[in-house]
């Protein structure tokens, strides 16, 4: 409860400054821009916190937990990014807009800027509904969980109950084996129980066994072959061939020893509501515990709590008091990450203790090298969208745009540079060190967060756990404000009310975080089981840097960029991003189906920005063309 208090203080604080702050925003670039009165010490927190988000906190350090010491390449893309940022800036802040689609339609016109609008609201959505996502998560890790309940032959499971992987199943010390649960699931039309069982099959396995047993279990399940795990189970202590003969290969797990996993049954509760019981277990291993191990603040309700406090800091005063909660927010993350390097590093016994801990846990070999473990395709995949959404990222530019002069943009932008390699490196550092204090998986998902609690001194873990919060709220209200802020200027101002006064546009600005904050909500829902939230930002990342980066650029560095080239760029990137996964990819040749759509996407937009350019003729591009 002391981590909860903290961080309620913490909302509380933040309420009061979005309380005292809402009181000065008059006009629209008090609420969009903070009255561009910005200093650039201000501009560097408040970029830090906007960028330093979830991505890095959940997304990044999840990854390392996967990958170890070569997830320190990540923040390639977020270095090279900045540096070219830093030659924008000055441009950028000396047009006196407030939002990048403005730019794009000042140089090409209305029909861009429209499209810019459209593929800026997707991905900016897809943003925020992660955010909304990992400030569920966060709030459910710290609140605990609730006591085991060990469950019998007989017990009741409702679907939630399975799909979040609340139902469990531990093996006894040291034991090497097969574990079977057996259940009956409801028929989906008559609501009654099966009249056979089926099964549930977990392989436990010496740690130094587990990357060869799931490499054979995945290749099993591909070609329907229980042959291949009969053949690998005669070489394994307490395994043999009569217990793996017979399950369902889908419905078969491998584990190591003295480890705990989550027990998810798929494919018979479609249809079946999730709060009703679904699933009867008939019989319990009889190595080994069942039990269910439940939150005592669901995902559900933290990610509501998470998007209504998100909403309404946003609605009081926008940027104005988000940037000045920020300098609080950035100087923090900064100290913490710091403080905390040399302490957990102490804590996994140095590089030669950690060693030997991932030595010993069977499952990461690898973890020590730096060099050889992504493959030149995953460098495009991890890196590029990074980049690309760093050197057109409507944050960054809302910020550019909320600074005193285009000097002290500039300057901002240069000290951010080595700031945000600095953070993302640490927190990527600080991942790896404790993913050698944490063998078990399931405590892994959260590897900071778990390190706050169970690595850090009981000060520096508040002051932590306080910060992510912090941080993920930043990001969330910026990636809430910039659509709120992009469709009142550039859709709102421009086709429907013009003469609007400012006070019905900061009223409209509020209402459209609210409607925004929203319909993100209702992405959220969607998002909430089906990818992690690394895979999400690559995603949302690959759909606005492919789209709207190109065209960024050329409308400040291109003379020779046409209406024509610019509308044909954003639609390339744009359709290329959201079709490559399901309907693309799967016509290429297999070489090309390894990359993700930003690749792909890029090339196809600048190539469209490059060749219709050149093929159409040259006009003098004004606003509402």
């Amino acid at each position: 409860m002391i981590y909860l208090t903290a961080i309620f203080i913490y909302l509380f604080i933040l309420a009061g400054i979005g309380i005292y702050k809402s009181r000065q925003v008059k006009t629209q670039e008090d609420f969009t821009v903070a009255g561009r009165t910005l200093s650039p010490w201000i501009m560097v927190c408040t970029m830090l916190a906007v960028w330093i988000g979830t991505g890095s906190i959940v997304g990044n350090a999840g990854k390392t937990y996967e990958v170890g010491m070569s997830a320190l390449w990540l923040p390639c893309g977020t270095f090279i990014g900045m540096i070219l940022l830093s030659f924008i800036a000055t441009r950028a802040r000396n047009i006196e807009a407030l939002t990048v689609p403005e730019i794009i339609g000042k140089r090409f016109g209305g029909t861009a800027r429209i499209l810019a609008v459209v593929a800026l609201i997707l991905a900016y959505m897809v943003i925020v509904s992660y955010q909304f996502n990992a400030g569920g998560m966060v709030l459910e890790v710290i609140a605990g969980k609730k006591d085991p309940v060990i469950l019998e032959s007989g017990s009741l499971l409702t679907r939630r109950q399975v799909q979040k992987g609340y139902f469990r199943y531990e093996p006894p010390a040291d034991w090497t084996g097969v574990a079977h649960i057996d259940f009956e699931t409801k028929d989906r039309k008559t609501k009654q129980w099966s009249n056979h069982s089926r099964q549930f099959t977990v392989l436990v396995v010496p740690s130094t066994e587990i990357i060869r047993f799931n490499e054979i279990l995945q290749k099993a399940q591909k070609e329907n072959s229980i042959s291949l795990l009969v053949e690998a189970a005669g070489s394994v202590d307490g395994l043999s061939a009569t217990q793996i003969e017979g399950p369902d290969l889908n419905h078969m797990i491998a584990i190591k020893q003295n480890t705990i996993t989550r027990i998810t049954i798929a494919g018979y509760s479609e249809g079946l509501a999730k709060k009703k019981d679904v699933f009867r277990l008939t019989s319990v291993p009889k190595t080994g515990k069942v039990y269910l191990h439940e939150p005592k603040l669901t995902s559900e309700k933290a990610t509501i709590i998470a998007a209504v406090f998100i909403v309404a800091f946003t609605m009081l005063a926008g940027l104005m008091s988000l940037a000045f909660a920020d300098v609080v927010t950035g100087t923090v993350i900064m100290g913490t990450l710091l403080i905390a390097f040399p302490i957990i590093l102490i804590k996994a016994g140095g590089l030669d203790g950690m060693a030997a801990a991932f030595a010993e846990m069977g499952d990461r070999p690898d973890h020590m090298r730096f060099w050889g473990m992504f493959r030149p395709v995953d460098y495009i995949n991890f890196c590029l969208p990074v980049f690309l959404l760093v050197l057109g990222d409507a944050n960054q530019y809302q910020r550019i745009f909320a600074s005193r002069n285009a000097k002290g943009a500039r300057t901002a932008v240069i000290i951010m540079i080595f700031v945000a390699l600095l953070i993302e490196e640490l927190i990527i550092a600080e991942a790896w060190f404790a993913s050698s204090l944490i063998p078990d998986p399931e405590n892994g998902r959260y590897v900071l967060i778990y390190a706050a609690r169970h690595f850090m001194p009981l000060a520096l873990g508040l002051l932590f756990m306080i910060t992510v919060v912090g941080i993920i709220i930043s990001t969330a209200d910026s990636f809430l404000l910039v659509p709120a802020t992009t469709f009142i200027k550039d859709i709102y101002q421009t086709h429907i009310n013009p003469k609007a006064p400012e006070k019905r546009i900061v009223f409209m600005s509020r209402l459209m975080v609210l409607t925004f904050g929203v319909i993100a909500w209702l992405i959220s829902l969607a998002f909430a089981e089906s990818t992690t939230v690394f895979e999400k930002a690559l995603y949302a990342f690959t759909v606005y840097g492919s789209a709207i980066t190109p065209c960024l650029v050329a409308a400040l560095f291109w003379k020779g960029a046409t209406k024509a080239g610019a509308i044909s760029s954003i639609l390339a990137g744009t359709i290329t991003t959201l079709f490559w996964g399901e309907v693309i990819k799967d016509r290429m040749p297999a070489q090309v189906a390894e990359l993700d759509a930003v690749l792909p996407a890029i090339l196809l937009s600048v190539i469209c920005l490059i060749a219709v350019s050149l093929a159409t003729p040259k006009q003098q591009s004004s606003e509402g063309n």
